[in-house]
């Protein structure tokens, strides 16, 4: 009975494993700018998303987030294109479950290869505006060069100025601008080592009517625009990529998955201990519910742990001294504790079973024991509500 028990658990589970294994697809019509046919989008498991893919389109960026949030709490997916060869539509994995009868937003960006023409002109924009942004800054007094911001707030604005002027290009491999480098924050902090006092001994070139302090301050602040621009020179590549076109789903909804609990069918081996002249086990089958402390979705090891309870089915329970052993409902053991999920359907359950014992001299005796079980498990829609 127990071995035939676990065979047919074993075999359920590499059954769920394998329709477990398909990951739902939906698409994306770019002609009629419409994703998975108007429906809700799959929600709490992976899905992918497909589409065609227009003329010349290199890549494909999808970020994603709840409508309710900043995009700082999405996530990005991206589709290349196969060096050397021409495929007629993009897929995206969205790898990060979204939460059910929720709404989000959807941003697919469509990009091509730039020209070098176009590449240059947004690197010298943006060089531009991080010069006129350090000048705005900068002020040359006696004690020597100032800014008004400090080096932290300085760098995060120079990262921000290329993040906003870049913004509809994008890299090959879709890595976003790292940030100027420590040789960067070196050179500013550098001003605070100039000396004004000395600037007529380290100014070269001067004419009677330059003033040494501006002409040293400008040919410190050159040394700084030119390792900015050779950083930025190289994140502004030539294979850049350029967008030329967007779709974007304004809170857009995912389904509603129903409530369900968790059904469980076992065998299981309680521990006696109280009136037996030594520790035994008896064995009876079990069918019970299960209550998961998480979603499986978003939290997969408190999703299989669980608060269980059921009942013992066998009605002939003896221990070794002929005494029958009942338990409070349907005289028959009932039993609370502890569950943890193996393989989605497997779930190995361990906690305490309480008992009656109808002792030989025709009292009945009350008990908690332990026990263990490993049961089969199967989700019931339990038909209200909606699971967040």
């Amino acid at each position: 009975m127990k071995s035939k028990l676990l065979l047919l658990i074993l075999l359920l589970s590499f059954l769920f494993i394998e329709s477990e294994a398909q990951i739902k697809k939906i698409n994306l019509n770019i002609i009629n700018r419409e994703i998975n046919g108007g429906l809700p989008i799959p929600a709490e498991e992976q899905f992918g998303i497909t589409g065609a893919v227009p003329d010349k389109i290199e890549m494909v960026k999808l970020t994603l987030f709840p409508s309710k949030k900043s995009e700082k709490a999405g996530a990005e997916y991206f589709w290349k294109a196969p060096f050397g060869y021409k495929d007629e539509a993009f897929q995206i994995l969205v790898e990060k479950p979204l939460r059910s009868n929720d709404g989000y937003e959807l941003e697919f960006r469509f990009y091509q290869k730039a020209g070098p023409d176009q590449v240059k002109e947004v690197a010298g924009l943006v060089f531009q505006n991080i010069k006129t942004y350090l000048t705005t800054i900068t002020s040359v007094k006696k004690s020597g060069v100032e800014f008004a911001d400090n080096i932290p707030t300085i760098m995060a604005r120079m990262q921000s100025i290329v993040e906003a002027g870049s913004f509809y290009f994008e890299l090959p491999n879709g890595e976003a601008f790292p940030g100027f480098s420590d040789l960067t924050r070196a050179k500013l902090e550098q001003h605070r080592d100039l000396k004004m006092s000395k600037a007529k001994f380290n100014a070269t070139g001067l004419s009677e009517n330059d003033n040494a302090r501006a002409v040293y301050a400008e040919s410190y602040l050159n040394s700084v625009y030119d390792i900015v621009e050779s950083e930025l020179r190289q994140f502004f590549s030539p294979n850049m990529l350029v967008m030329v076109d967007e779709m974007i789903f304004k809170n857009y909804p995912t389904e509603n998955e129903p409530n369900v609990i968790p059904l469980n069918f076992g065998y299981g081996a309680i521990s006696l201990s109280e009136g037996v002249p030594s520790q035994e086990f008896v064995y009876s089958p079990y069918v019970g519910f299960s209550f998961p402390l998480g979603n499986r979705a978003f939290t997969k090891f408190m999703n299989n742990l669980s608060l269980s309870t059921g009942i013992f089915l066998r009605g002939d329970i003896r221990n070794s001294l002929g005494e029958d052993i009942t338990g409070p409902a349907l005289d028959r053991p009932i039993y609370v504790g502890l569950g943890y999920n193996f393989f989605r359907i497997i779930r190995l359950n361990a906690g305490g079973t309480f008992l009656t014992t109808e002792q030989l001299n025709g009292t009945n005796s009350n008990s908690f024991q332990p026990f263990v079980g490993v049961s089969a498990e199967f989700n019931i829609w339990i038909g209200f509500g909606k699971k967040k």
